[in-house]
């Protein structure tokens, strides 16, 4: 089949009635400016509609909550806690305010062999996290638990979404941060340490912030006369490692992000840590540094 050849030059009004129409242009605009702004105010020409509201968690102390730059951190994104074993436990504690904030289940999406071990059903309770509440995911890879975790973002139906995956290709963090941005939920990256001399692993560049939890000595409990009667709350350091300022509108960006850590101790009975103390190359700062009485009883109370 031989193919047509056109050897006329087309005219030069070919196709012009193809073109928009003004009037229909600027009938339509009209129409979508009367459906978004019913009530006839439409706002002046390069103006930018005003940010939502960042919802925030406490991170259980008001002068760390101070040091980041929404003012505690926001609960539609995704953060990124490791270290040893009291990585989880100051998981528990932030999942515990989630739950303050919205009644739902939580999602935790684990490896078949966790390094942490397994969940302690009576350890959660005891940090005021119901097991009830959980939603155990077992994958049998990274590639599972990654996509257990989005899918679980994505459906809005859940107060937070916490997982253990090894690694986290680039592109899979970004997805998390989205959907977790877009659904208005948490996301809780726990990872154990790499053994890195640092104290640094891998980071995941999509997460709002990035903290490392340790254990810390605790202060034993001491009856009138001085003598030792009972253990003491556990102690631990959290640092801040990373901040992205993400979502971080209309607040003083000057000093907060900024890499530090402190030391905390968990109380069981508030949820909170009435003590707090700022440290400074690795040991607790002087009593001026340290957290002020006003906010340790404001805490406790």
């Amino acid at each position: 089949m031989s193919a047509a050849v056109f050897k006329q030059p087309l005219s030069p009004d070919f196709g012009a009635h193809l073109g928009p129409d003004p009037g229909l242009l600027a009938h339509l605009r009209a129409r979508v400016q009367t459906l978004e702004h019913p009530g006839g105010r439409t706002p002046q020409a390069g103006a930018q509609a005003p940010a939502a509201p960042i919802k925030t968690v406490s991170v259980g102390a008001a002068s760390i909550d101070a040091a980041l730059p929404w003012n505690g951190l926001p609960a539609q994104g995704l953060h990124e806690i490791f270290g040893d074993a009291a990585a989880v436990g100051f998981c528990a504690s932030l999942l515990v305010r989630l739950l303050a904030q919205r009644q739902a289940p939580i999602l935790w999406c684990r490896p078949a062999r966790d390094a942490y071990g397994e969940l302690y059903g009576q350890g959660l309770a005891a940090a005021g996290l119901d097991p009830e509440r959980l939603i155990l995911v077992h994958g049998r890879d990274d590639t599972e638990i990654l996509w257990a975790m989005e899918e679980g973002l994505r459906s809005g139906a859940l107060a937070a979404v916490v997982g253990s995956p090894r690694k986290i290709p680039p592109i899979a963090g970004r997805r998390l941060q989205l959907a977790a941005e877009e659904s208005g939920t948490a996301g809780i990256l726990l990872r154990p340490e790499d053994g890195q001399p640092s104290g640094r692993q891998t980071a995941t560049g999509a997460a709002l912030s990035r903290w490392r939890v340790l254990s810390a000595p605790s202060q034993p409990a001491r009856g009138n006369s001085g003598q030792i009667i009972a253990m003491g709350p556990p102690q631990w350091r959290l640092e801040l490692q990373r901040c992205r300022f993400a979502m971080a509108r209309g607040q003083n960006l000057k000093e907060a992000g900024k890499p530090r850590a402190w030391l905390v101790e968990w109380c069981n009975e508030t949820g909170n840590f009435p003590l707090v103390a700022a440290l400074r190359d690795g040991s607790a700062a002087t009593a001026a540094d340290a957290e002020p009485q006003a906010d340790r009883g404001a805490n406790a109370a």
